[in-house]
């Protein structure tokens, strides 16, 4: 069965942005746009340190019946805090998730994301992000710590993983 989504930005100031490792990284979240798992599109306003995005969650994410699994949902919140540290110029590595899981969230449905850089700290990078209904309404929110990497750090990971996906 194929499942329609538009993933359109919510507002005239979103522009689409890919993130971005996206072109070293296959992610569990973003890999597949078209399957019955995750679809997601992410979106920079003019909020300085926020990423916007709109977030499918298909049969394949299910968890309780109807609802999405709460897998599904961290992964999307790492992913969406992920590359709002990214964009902002903060090549990280999570160190700690927190998941609060609000209300269930509902398969098949087409939500709001928004990432937000909070403080930064030497290398600690701190972020918040929430999954929403258009009306604005939090289903879940998380909390990520993150370890900026060193310039040989980040040069060492880009090639390893680019060599992985290559075969």
């Amino acid at each position: 069965m194929q499942y329609q989504t538009t993933l359109a930005p919510l507002h005239p100031d979103w522009t689409p942005i890919d993130l971005p490792y996206i072109g070293w990284v296959r992610s569990f979240v973003s890999g597949d746009p078209y399957g019955e798992r995750i679809r997601v599109k992410f979106f920079k306003g003019r909020e300085d340190g926020v990423l916007w995005g709109r977030v499918w969650f298909g049969p394949a994410a299910e968890g309780p019946p109807g609802f999405t699994h709460g897998g599904a949902q961290a992964a999307v919140l790492d992913e969406l805090l992920g590359g709002c540290a990214w964009i902002h110029g903060h090549q990280v590595i999570a160190l700690n998730l927190q998941t609060d899981f609000v209300s269930f969230v509902p398969l098949q449905q087409e939500l709001v994301l928004k990432g937000t850089v909070i403080k930064q700290e030497g290398r600690k990078v701190y972020t918040e992000g929430t999954i929403e209904d258009v009306n604005g309404k939090v289903m879940a929110r998380g909390q990520i710590l993150f370890l900026r990497l060193s310039e040989d750090q980040v040069s060492k990971l880009i090639p390893n993983i680019a060599d992985k996906n290559k075969k």
